[in-house]
């Protein structure tokens, strides 16, 4: 089985509010996230919660996931990437990192990762070159729940840089995490043209 765990935790601050409260059309970011997750083959969905934990808790209160709250989220998302290990299943085999503000990584693409982690087992799998969609081996459970600050998972990418399977998504997938007022503009008109 495979945890999907969804990082809605941090602070949003180059954003300068909520950005996993957003709305984009008629859901939350951190819906279109969850849907996304609950939609595809993962076996359980988890999300790390910690600023606005009351909001996000109650905007998720009707979806099947397990909420996890991280009291260290304002050190940074290594601590949120950590606090999700910690939540996964015993029957866990890989940890699958989405971002709450990635609406647009679709179920196909999650599951084009989880199959390429069942028949490839790499230690590591990641849609495209850089950044997240993510999926760890549990074997590396331990490195992450070290992890601290706002380094997340990269320091483990570099050390498994020889053994990561890249697989090959949409551009738009990957550019698509809002940072900015501009970037949510733009994945607002996004998601009209869908």
């Amino acid at each position: 089985m495979i945890s999907a765990v969804i990082l809605a935790a941090g602070l949003s601050r180059r954003m300068g509010k909520p950005k996993q409260l957003l709305p984009l059309g008629s859901k939350k970011l951190v819906e279109h996230a969850v849907a996304n997750a609950l939609y595809s083959k993962a076996g359980e969905v988890i999300v790390v919660i910690g600023a606005q934990r009351e909001k996000v808790e109650q905007t998720l209160s009707l979806y099947d996931v397990k909420t996890v709250f991280n009291p260290r989220y304002n050190e940074g998302q290594g601590t949120s990437v950590a606090a999700g290990a910690a939540a996964v299943s015993s029957q866990c085999q890989g940890i699958l990192y989405l971002l709450a503000d990635q609406p647009f990584v679709y179920p196909e693409v999650i599951d084009g990762i989880i199959d390429a982690f069942l028949d490839k087992k790499a230690p590591v799998v990641r849609a495209g070159r850089t950044g997240h969609p993510v999926l760890f081996d549990i074997a590396l459970k331990h490195q992450i729940m070290q992890l601290s600050g706002d380094t997340g998972g990269r320091k483990i990418i570099s050390k498994y840089k020889q053994n990561i399977v890249t697989v090959p998504v949409c551009q738009c997938f990957l550019t698509a995490d809002l940072d900015t007022e501009e970037d949510y503009q733009r994945a607002k008109a996004l998601f009209i043209i869908k």
